[in-house]
């Protein structure tokens, strides 16, 4: 959706039709920013039989809708629902770009890696795993986040916090994460939080009730979340983020400047999430903890390796503000209307 901003942005005619699924949470967050949205029946692939038979369908389903909106190009950005739409714009002409998040490219990005007119990269990393190399562009990925528009106080005013504790920012992202919040709730109980900080806590929908109650009845400084809307402001009121490893979440944080402990979802496909954490780590940006060793002593003795070396936290934040790629969105757009231009 950040790539369609862009795209307004320079060319304020533009017309856009998003492709998702009801699976997906595409309803919710497209149409509420005003796009159209058209639905297939797309699913991950599970056995080479069935998924091609399902893909042949899908594919089916992006061509009618092609017909329909005869759109100027194609963009996708991964995943098993942008596979039929790399399959049939190609087969009927209409120039494919492609924006892959991750470190390492998922089966529809390699796929369509022989279609795409442009490949745009999150990470560098992600090139040597590519049939087409020629194609590639390293634009870092699409975020936008207005952390230069707030102070850190305000900030943290907005999350009725003190301006002068260390902030920790928890999030398993807009679903939350439940072993995240298991173990941050584990320290909490165990008195065991590093003192003199406090936690802006993002825990997802389905245990915000259950989490609000216990937080309310204990002393301790939480600015307790089901879903955070304005992520800009998190991000600019915190001092250190624990977090899953999405693409764009790393991103964000990068672009923020944000040292973090980064916690890679074990089950995501090809370990991309732990491929992805890597890269921040191998740039002493974040520290790594793989979730089967997760446990909340560890999580409190490596928050405080970073909350007692205020030279590491420096260098951890400059470190990670150097990964940052902040012009992403435009460097895309300008370069889909120079190719549909020339």
């Amino acid at each position: 959706m950040n790539i369609a901003y862009g795209l307004e942005k320079f060319d304020p005619q533009a017309k856009f039709l998003f492709v998702g699924t009801h699976k997906g949470m595409e309803e919710e967050i497209i149409s509420k920013k005003g796009y159209r949205l058209s639905f297939i029946e797309a699913k991950p692939w599970e056995n080479i039989k069935s998924s091609l038979k399902h893909l042949k369908y899908s594919v089916k389903q992006v061509r009618e809708i092609i017909q329909k909106f005869q759109p100027d190009c194609a963009i996708g950005t991964g995943g098993y629902v942008s596979a039929p739409l790399a399959l049939a714009s190609f087969r009927m002409g209409i120039p494919l770009f492609w924006q892959e998040q991750n470190a390492y490219p998922g089966l529809a990005t390699r796929l369509a890696s022989i279609f795409a007119k442009r490949i745009f990269l999150g990470f560098e990393e992600c090139r040597q795993h590519l049939w087409r190399k020629g194609k590639t562009i390293h634009s870092g990925n699409p975020v936008i986040i207005h952390h230069a528009e707030i102070s850190r106080d305000s900030a943290r005013r907005k999350f009725s916090l003190a301006t002068d504790k260390f902030t920790i920012f928890l999030t398993g992202g807009s679903q939350g994460a439940a072993v995240l919040n298991d173990t941050l709730l584990r320290m909490i109980q165990q008195n065991n939080i590093p003192r003199n900080s406090q936690i802006i806590w993002q825990c997802g929908h389905c245990e915000f009730e259950a989490l609000e109650k216990i937080v309310a009845s204990m002393n301790i400084n939480i600015s307790l979340h089901s879903f955070i809307e304005d992520m800009s402001s998190a991000y600019k009121a915190s001092d250190l983020v624990i977090c899953r490893a999405g693409a764009l979440t790393l991103t964000e944080i990068s672009v923020v400047g944000i040292p973090a402990i980064i916690i890679p979802y074990p089950h995501s496909a090809n370990e991309h999430q732990k491929k992805n954490a890597l890269v921040f780590v191998r740039n002493n940006a974040a520290i790594m903890i793989d979730q089967s060793d997760l446990a909340p002593t560890l999580l409190r003795a490596t928050i405080n390796e970073i909350m007692e070396d205020p030279d590491r936290l420096h260098k951890m934040s400059a470190a990670m503000k150097s990964m940052a790629m902040p012009n992403a969105i435009d460097k895309i757009a300008k370069k889909i209307i120079y190719e549909l231009k020339n």
